[in-house]
């Protein structure tokens, strides 16, 4: 385990992403699952990936990448914020023949793009999210053409994943009320520290 640089005091917990770290790490796993890394590299891509990143990517296996879309909020929103996450999955391969590009080969790890597709959406659809309470569900998928540093020989799906009504997990954030709803001060009188004094800042205090 690795240890904190910081304690729950200096930085709360409830601050590392709450349900959309959940949601994160949970597609992730799911993708790990879908897509053996013994055969494929698995990546998180930066929030603006350049060229240059892709390129990176591209030099090696084929590889499953993610990146987080955006939280759509839901029409009616009341006190409390639910709304829709978003992701993007990117499937990356490359073979020696551009048919094998689409219908794979024989080989291990011979999947070619449409056997990728089926194999992320009949993986992912429907299912639950690992440590939620939601289903993901695959909203779109394209294969888009004419990117200018994916040569002939490699082949990019994208999948967008949705994970609807989702809201933050208050539990969290109620356990740390305390914190908040009073402070304490110790004081001295003459040199002597005096019992710790807590004022409560409640409403109904």
């Amino acid at each position: 385990m690795v240890a904190r640089q910081f304690s729950d005091d200096q930085y709360p917990n409830f601050l590392d992403g709450n349900v959309l770290k959940v949601a994160f790490v949970g597609i992730m796993q799911k993708l790990t699952e879908a897509f053996d890394p013994d055969g494929y590299s698995h990546c998180v891509l930066p929030p603006s990936p350049q060229v240059s990143t892709w390129k990176r990517i591209q030099s090696g296996k084929s590889c499953v990448a993610m990146t987080f879309g955006g939280w759509v909020p839901e029409a009616k929103n009341g006190q409390t914020f639910r709304g829709t996450l978003v992701f993007s999955v990117f499937l990356l391969i490359k073979h020696r023949r551009v048919d094998d590009l689409w219908l794979g080969n024989n080989e291990l790890w011979g999947f070619g793009t449409l056997g990728l597709i089926a194999q992320a959406i009949g993986y992912l659809h429907g299912e639950a999210v690992p440590g939620l309470d939601a289903t993901m569900r695959v909203t779109r998928q394209i294969c888009p053409a004419g990117i200018d540093w994916l040569d002939e020989k490699s082949a990019l799906a994208e999948l967008e994943i949705q994970i609807e009504g989702v809201g933050l997990d208050t539990d969290v954030f109620t356990d740390k009320l305390p914190d908040f709803l009073r402070l304490a001060e110790i004081w001295t009188v003459d040199g002597s520290t005096q019992p710790q004094a807590i004022l409560n800042v409640r409403e109904n205090a």
